[in-house]
């Protein structure tokens, strides 16, 4: 039996204490806050003060629970999951079938994943989803009830758009659309208010566009452009933003290429339609093992976790 050395032993029970010291400060701190501006009226700056600090304490146990599992188990508890969800793998045959297609067969395994693995993997990143200036970039467009704000294509459940929509606020007029294949909106058992629900198959033109024959579509930034008042009025049936969460790493290079054309060729204007995709990045070299261990994990299903360049 393999024992770990005496300094990885002291190494991780340092890394253990030290953070939750952390956790333990940041709790500390935000309940001081949040206990004297109870039954006040706060400024927005509170308002958002609060809010950040509460997401900080979200990601930094995040990392707390990490320190305490160590690479190792953080690494082969991942593997024995990808294990059963490829038991064919074993028997040395090739096929097409997709993890989504293959689960249902094994309805108990299935449920299990769709409501806690992949509902917890969508609630557990909200911090994630603000990152992109949505109302900034949404309210330099004159739209209409009409305009496709947000399309979130490959949305899973919706929550995703719904947190999206509540980034938005309001004063700003138009949709917000949930794209997903039919058996996964025939599964949500949530109201979504404010989201529309589409059944889609990215791997197909994609339906809200206008006619165009843009070869490139925009990037992203996470700063707002700014428009020039000379511009031509934004057409209200065209999307504004087309947004893909933790969609990429599940395919290989040739099925993002095709995915990705599907949307360019409803984009009519380059200035200010968003393509954003929010996926992790990897560093080049020296990865931690959360990045190792999910890039690993997705080589299983053909697919990985890319570096800015890839």
């Amino acid at each position: 039996m393999v024992h770990n050395s005496p300094e990885a032993v002291a190494q991780q029970n340092a890394a253990m204490k030290a953070q939750l010291a952390h956790v333990t400060a940041l709790v500390e701190e935000y309940c001081n806050i949040s206990t004297a501006q109870a039954g006040k009226e706060c400024t927005l700056e509170e308002k958002g003060k609060q809010s950040s600090d509460h997401t900080r304490i979200v990601q930094e146990t995040h990392k707390l629970l990490h320190a305490i599992k160590g690479p190792l188990d953080t690494v082969f508890c991942h593997f024995e999951n990808v294990r059963l969800l490829t038991q064919e793998l074993s028997e040395g045959r090739e096929g097409t079938d997709q993890v989504d297609e293959y689960q249902p067969v094994e309805l108990q395994f299935y449920k299990l994943f769709r409501e806690n693995a992949m509902q917890a993997q969508s609630s557990a990143a909200s911090w994630a989803i603000a990152l992109y200036p949505f109302r900034e970039v949404l309210s330099e467009l004159e739209t209409t009830d009409d305009t496709p704000l947000v399309v979130d294509i490959g949305g899973g459940k919706g929550h995703t758009i719904s947190q999206i929509r509540g980034l938005t606020g309001e004063g700003i007029k138009g949709r917000f659309i949930l794209q997903e294949r039919q058996l996964c909106l025939d599964d949500i058992t949530e109201g979504l208010p404010g989201i529309e629900r589409q059944a889609y198959d990215f791997f197909t033109p994609q339906p809200i566009k206008n006619a165009s024959n843009s070869a490139h579509p925009p990037t992203h930034s996470l700063c707002p452009r700014v428009f020039s008042p000379h511009q031509p009025p934004y057409r209200h049936s065209d999307a504004a933003i087309y947004y893909f969460r933790r969609i990429f790493h599940d395919w290989k290079e040739a099925s993002c290429v095709e995915i990705l054309r599907n949307v360019a060729k409803g984009i009519t204007d380059k200035t200010r339609q968003r393509i954003v995709i929010a996926d992790n990045i990897l560093p080049s070299k020296d990865a931690d093992a959360e990045g190792a261990w999910m890039d690993l994990t997705m080589v299983t299903f053909t697919g990985t976790e890319r570096t800015e360049k890839q």
